[in-house]
């Protein structure tokens, strides 16, 4: 039995915030890979926000950032999406003095945010010290570490969840990308300033780099085909029935692509010049030479006595050539049924196999 690996990586993008005027050694990155989404899906894309250090930068939830995207040609804005804020930092004082190094800190009991798994920073903290237990009603936090020196009511600690620390989730639904074409575009990632409401640019990287380059694929689902169009009809004469008929070529049926129970659909078109009178017969064939029409099996036969717009038949089956055929009726009095302007018109035909 064959065996097939599904990788789920998440979709992430660094996002350098020069912000910090005290780090002095600067990892630049090299260059910023670009981002590549889905046409038509639900596309989420982690943003991790660093500063120029490389190290995560906490980001607070009341912020607001703002993704653009638009045409590299004509510059044109053509999606505009705010990102939703994970990073759940919460920075707290004690609120009464250790009277020794504990596993054991208090916080204000109205305090928020706080949870199981977070992790602890702050003056005494040891690295990696984590939440064990939260007692919210008395505002007591349980951690993994003892402190290393006695935390006093002045001591600012910090909560976070680290793999959240600094993200900000993008989020593209279904219909945000349907109508947009496959291609390349840019991007920016704007940051709203609080005291003011102006946007300022969050840079792309530490070369300042404003704009990035975000690819829409195509490569989900598969791509429809157009329908084809049947619109050459050739008259002959039935010597047996004495009537004319009206016969399209052979129209191929994709037979490599359908299954035993495969569908075809056809749209028949009438009464452009007039309501259609007469029947439509719907041929198919195994053949794969099929130079005559007696080696066509009717499929449906069709009645119209004055129709006039857009009517469908649904078949199923594998066939390697499908055709069309109509049979005009005869006036009332008339001798033949080669009289447009009785029976009308028969325009064309739309299938799809």
């Amino acid at each position: 039995m064959q065996s097939l690996p599904i990788y789920l990586y998440p979709n992430s993008l660094d996002v350098i915030l020069d912000l910090d005027p005290d780090v002095l050694g600067v990892n630049e990155v090299m260059y910023q890979r670009d981002l590549k989404i889905q046409k038509g899906v639900k596309n989420k894309i982690n943003i991790q926000f660093k500063n120029s250090d490389q190290k995560r930068l906490p980001i607070p939830s009341t912020s607001t950032y703002v993704f653009n995207m638009f045409d590299p040609s004509s510059q044109k804005l053509v999606l505009q999406k705010q990102l939703q804020i994970l990073d759940d930092t919460v920075v707290l004082n004690q609120v009464q003095d250790q009277t020794t190094a504990s596993n054991i800190l208090l916080v204000s009991t109205t305090a928020t945010g706080i949870s199981i798994g977070q992790t602890v920073s702050g003056f005494g903290i040891p690295p990696n010290t984590i939440i064990t237990n939260y007692d919210s009603p008395f505002g007591t936090v349980t951690l993994n570490n003892s402190t290393t020196l006695v935390v006093t009511s002045a001591t600012s600690l910090t909560f976070n969840t680290l793999s959240l620390r600094g993200v900000g989730q993008l989020t593209f639904l279904e219909n945000d990308t349907i109508n947009l074409d496959r291609g390349p575009y840019q991007y920016s990632v704007t940051y709203q300033d609080p005291t003011d409401g102006t946007y300022e640019v969050a840079y792309a990287n530490t070369y300042y780099d404003i704009a990035g380059t975000i690819y829409l694929n195509d490569q989900v689902y598969p791509q429809l085909q157009p329908s084809q169009t049947i619109t050459s009809f050739l008259q002959s004469y039935n010597a047996s029935t004495n009537l004319y008929e009206w016969k399209s070529g052979n129209t191929y049926a994709y037979p490599e692509y359908d299954s035993p129970t495969a569908l075809h659909t056809m749209a028949l078109y009438m009464g452009a010049s007039g309501p259609f009178y007469g029947t439509v017969y719907i041929l198919g064939t195994l053949s794969n030479e099929p130079d005559s029409f007696g080696k066509y099996a009717t499929l449906a036969t069709l009645t119209y006595n004055g129709f006039s717009g857009v009517d469908y038949v649904n078949f199923n089956g594998v066939f390697t050539y499908v055709s069309v055929m109509y049979v005009p009726a005869v006036a009332p009095g008339g001798s033949t049924n080669d009289n447009p302007g009785y029976y009308g018109s028969f325009d064309f035909v739309l299938y799809r196999s």
